[in-house]
This record gives C-alpha cells, structure tokens and sequence, in this order.
C-alpha cells in the first residue's frame, strides 16, 4: 500500500484519515478469492465511518458513482478491496471484525503510525511490516501550495491534478461551489477508493475561511492584532 503513503498534511489533520487494502497475492491467495473479498467489503459497508471504497481493477470508486452491488461482483477477478476512512474508532472496529472473520487476506492501514501500532495493541494484533514515509526532498519551491498537495496527494496514483485542484479552491473562495460539491468533484478522477472526501471538504473550508479574513489574508483592509 505504499501509494497510499504521501499524504500530505498535518499531523492534526492526518489523524482523521486512515486508508484500507485488503489484498491478496498472486500464486497464494488470489484464486477463488471473490467470497472472501465480498465478506471483507460486507463488513466494510456496515461501518458507519467508512468514506469512500474501490479498486483500480472496476475503474471508479464509490464517490465517482460505484454500485456496491455491482462492485461485488467483480470480486471474482479482483486482488484486493481498497477503503478509507475518517475515524479512528472505525478502523478499530473494521480490524477487530476482520480478525474474527479470519478471511486469511492481508490488510494493509496506511496512517500515522503512532495511531496504527496504538490501535493494533488495543486489539492485541502485532503489525507484520511498516512503512515510513520520509517526506519530499529536492526542489521543493516547484510544489504546489500546502493546500493543493493536501487534496493530490489523497489519490496515491497522481490522478487528481493540481490544476484541477486549483480550479476548485478558487471557485469554492468565490462562493461558486460548496466544499462538499468541491470535495465529490475531486474525487472522481481517483479510481480506487483511498481519495477521502471528508477529510477534503475540510480542507477546502479551511481554504474558504482564509478568503475572507481581513487584511493580508483577504479583503476587508488590515487584520487587527
């Protein structure tokens, strides 16, 4: 799951985003794998803090107009089921069903790591590997702003464009777009699932909040002290 890995932000912020793969292996256990996938993802949508799911193998997510219904039944053919999610609280809850379910699927968590390895002690489950980001390195004056690479960074395949990204900061500051709507339009180039909308909408309010202070930072003459 090491596209799943860039994200950008704050640690406040990245606190309520955590990414989900379950994900079989080829030569082990990827033939027959589609019941086993299916159960993974009913337990999955009985989660109420679930944001968005999907694969790159059915080409859209949720968010861009996936029927679970026919998701399922592609399982037959897939190698994983991709989600993410805006709760702590609810990735605990996905882990202790699966390990009761015990489908035999790897599940990989993408967040900050101090949160996974305190929510898999919780459960008593001891993490098989980990990886760490160490950050971006380079000419870093050539990135797009915080903001923009707070929203691209959400699709791990580079789907979601920072120009597209751009276009709606911009309409959402001039009131011509709501952050939800931005949130749901950002969404839909990202085909497996890990873009979380929630977490976008906020960050796209923050963006809207920013507009509209005084002084510097926005219209309306100098900010006060």
């Amino acid at each position: 799951m090491s596209h799943a890995l860039h994200r950008h932000g704050t640690a406040q912020q990245l606190q309520n985003d955590y990414t989900f793969y379950a994900r079989t292996s080829r030569f082990v256990n990827r033939e027959g794998c589609g019941p086993k996938l299916r159960k993974i993802l009913r337990i999955l949508l009985e989660e109420k803090g679930l944001v968005n799911f999907g694969s790159s193998h059915a080409g859209k997510s949720y968010k861009a107009g996936l029927d679970p219904d026919d998701y399922a039944a592609t399982l037959d053919n897939a190698y994983g089921v991709a989600a993410c999610f805006s709760d702590r609280e609810a990735i605990r809850s996905i882990l202790k069903k699966l390990r009761e379910a015990d489908t035999g699927i790897s599940i990989v968590i993408s967040g900050l790591i101090d949160e996974i390895v305190g929510i898999a002690r919780e459960l008593d489950l001891k993490p098989h590997t980990a990886f760490l980001s160490l950050g971006i390195h380079g000419k870093k004056a050539l990135l797009p702003t915080d903001q923009v690479l707070q929203i691209t960074t959400m699709c791990g395949h580079g789907m979601v464009s920072a120009k597209l990204s751009r276009t709606v900061i911009e309409k959402v500051k001039a009131g011509k777009m709501t952050p939800e709507a931005g949130a749901h339009l950002l969404a839909q180039p990202c085909p497996c699932g890990i873009f979380n909308t929630e977490r976008c909408s906020a960050i796209l309010e923050v963006g809207l909040e920013k507009s509209i202070l005084p002084g510097p930072d926005g219209p309306g003459g100098p900010a006060s002290p």
